[in-house]
């Protein structure tokens, strides 16, 4: 009995051995080979990770340099899709310059608009996309660049042009473009029958009488105002003429802040008028719904 229970605790023995040593002896995965490595930073960039993907795919780079365009494209990407534009710029910018890849060349025309977009450097992305419409050859982006060019003109409140960019989309076969170009055509519309004040106006009304130019941008406190303060120092320094004549030292001190008020009074009137200009539009743009694209 008791060489029973020997053998059989040998037996249990010996298949603990033999199958710790068969399992030590698979292979265990490799996390940090470049094909993980490139899987993780794919991970990371799906679940909008973007900052820690770029380390990643800067790691897998070092390994694998062969595959240094799509991945510096995609570092870009990530950049920009991470808040930080300015730096997708440069490096999109030094793709430009050295890739050979056609098709990332292209979509790296309409990054590098989109980035400026995004920084709300709307006159740059005018500037931008203008100039490099014809490069980029992937339709829709094609038609999201002139999308982002009609918006940014929209923010610059230049409501003609950007209609006119919008409808150049209106038919477009690109699902959701046409739809959001009527949208955006209409607000452009919209935009250019805006209220406005006229500053030539504004000066010209003030010139005449005092106060009125501020009147017609709706200023009433400071136009009540200018019409006081004009009027009594005006009338003062009349006075102080009357009884002394032109040596009346009240008449020239008076006569000089009547003469500075009105002036300002004019001035004030045409940046008043700018000012109510500038208002009306921007809160316009305020009820402007953006549905940004990638």
């Amino acid at each position: 009995m008791a060489n029973r229970h020997i053998c059989g605790l040998l037996l249990l023995i010996l298949s603990i051995t033999l199958f710790t040593s068969i399992a030590n002896s698979e292979d265990k995965p490799d996390y940090y080979s470049p094909e993980n490595v490139l899987k993780f930073a794919n991970y990371l960039y799906e679940q909008g990770d973007y900052l820690r993907a770029v380390n990643e795919y800067q790691r897998y780079l070092f390994h694998k340099p062969e595959h240094s365009d799509q991945i510096r494209y995609r570092i870009a990407l990530c950049y920009r899709l991470g808040g930080n534009p300015k730096q997708a710029i440069q490096i999109f910018n030094t793709f430009l310059e050295k890739s050979e890849d056609n098709q990332l060349i292209s979509n790296s025309y309409y990054q590098i608009g989109a980035s400026y977009f995004f920084m709300e450097d709307y006159e740059r992305t005018t500037s931008y996309f203008t100039s490099t419409l014809q490069h980029i050859r992937d339709n829709r982006l094609r038609a999201e660049s002139q999308q982002l060019l009609g918006l940014s003109l929209l923010k610059q409140r230049k409501w003609l042009e950007a209609e006119n960019s919008f409808n150049g989309l209106l038919n477009s076969n690109i699902a959701d473009v046409g739809r959001k170009a009527k949208i955006y055509r209409e607000f452009a519309l919209g935009g250019s029958q805006l209220p406005k004040r006229s500053p030539v106006l504004a000066g010209l009304f003030s010139t005449i009488l005092p106060g009125t130019g501020r009147l017609y941008t709706g200023r009433i406190g400071d136009a009540l105002n200018s019409i006081v303060i004009i009027g009594i120092s005006g009338w003062q320094a009349y006075d102080g003429f009357t009884r002394d004549g032109y040596s009346s030292v009240k008449g020239w001190t008076l006569g000089t802040i009547c003469g500075i008020f009105y002036v300002g009074n004019i001035y004030g009137s045409v940046i008043s008028a700018r000012v109510f200009n500038d208002r009306v539009a921007d809160e316009y743009l305020t009820t402007l719904y953006i549905e940004l694209p990638y």
